[in-house]
Formats: C-alpha cells, structure tokens, sequence
C-alpha cells in the first residue's frame, strides 16, 4: 500500500467524479493533440487494423473459421479483432502504469491533488479505445453478417472482470 486505505481506491474515484472526467478527456484529447486528425485517429487506427485483418486473411492467407465456413476468413479477422481488442485495452492500461505518478510532476507536487484517480484516468482513456474499438467489431459484424449474434449484448460482461485486475495493477 502506498500510504491510504484499501477503502480509498474505492471511494476515491467517486468523490473525485469530476476530476477524473476532466483528466480522462484529457488524457484522450491529449494523445492526438497536435496531429492532422486529431481525435480522428482513434478512429481511424481500429478501422485500419480490421481492414489489414480482412486483407490479409480474406485475400492473402484465405483462412478459415470452424463453423463460419459461409464468411470464410473474414469471420476469422472479424475474431481476431474482437480478440486483440481486448489485448490492445490490457497493454494500454499496463503499460501506463509505470509512469502514472512521474508523467504529472505538476500535479504530484501539490499536497490536495488525489494520485489514486491517475489509475482510474488511464483506465478511463482506454476503456474510450477500446469503446470505439467495440463499436467499429459491431458495425463491421452487422455490415458483413447482416446480423448481430446474440452473445454481442454479453460482450460488456467480459471485459468486467478485467477492471479490477487493471486497476489492482496500477495502484493500491
């Protein structure tokens, strides 16, 4: 522990609402800052890697799916995807942890500011990607299947689990 309460991690994000919305926004809008597209690219990145996946297993490698024999390889991208998404939102949030505290020697330095949000805003960043991510499998899935399977309203219960192992590595 790291001088509060296990309770803290808890209750901080709650009483720090605010804060953390204003710092995740940040965050987002402060890692395109600066680029043609801007928020774009957030975008524009997930979108680009389905269309590799789809080139390269549809065209390239022509695989296979077990059970998706109609699709051919663009179920298998499509999967692939739904799977490194879930990958890409992991190493996001872990490979922030490292420099939380250090990225914000402004904010570290003042006594009030509450360090145990910065956790909880890397998270909140990534949870943006990985939102947009879903939404790009989503579309692409309705536009190549015509359809929805019904296990896409259990998607959000996978990834809560995920949360708290997220934020037990990055802080308490």
């Amino acid at each position: 522990m790291s001088g509060y309460a296990v309770s803290d991690c808890f209750s901080a994000p709650l009483r720090h609402r605010t804060l953390l919305r204003q710092f995740t926004r940040r965050e987002v809008l402060g890692r395109y800052r600066g680029s043609v597209l801007g928020l774009g690219w957030s975008f524009l990145t997930p979108l680009a890697m389905l269309a590799v996946y789809t080139f390269v297993f549809v065209g390239v490698f022509r695989a296979r799916w077990p059970g998706a024999e109609e699709a051919g390889g663009l179920a298998f991208a499509l999967r692939l995807f739904a799977g490194l998404m879930v990958f890409q939102f992991f190493s996001e949030v872990v490979a922030r942890a490292p420099t939380l505290v250090t990225a914000q020697p402004n904010l570290v330095k003042k006594v009030a500011f509450p360090l145990e949000i910065l956790p909880v805003v890397a998270l909140g960043a990534a949870l943006f990607h990985f939102a947009l991510s879903g939404a790009i499998l989503l579309g692409a899935t309705l536009a190549f299947e015509q359809r929805l399977p019904a296990t896409a309203l259990l998607a959000p219960l996978t990834i809560l689990p995920l949360l708290p192992l997220l934020l037990g590595l990055d802080r308490c």
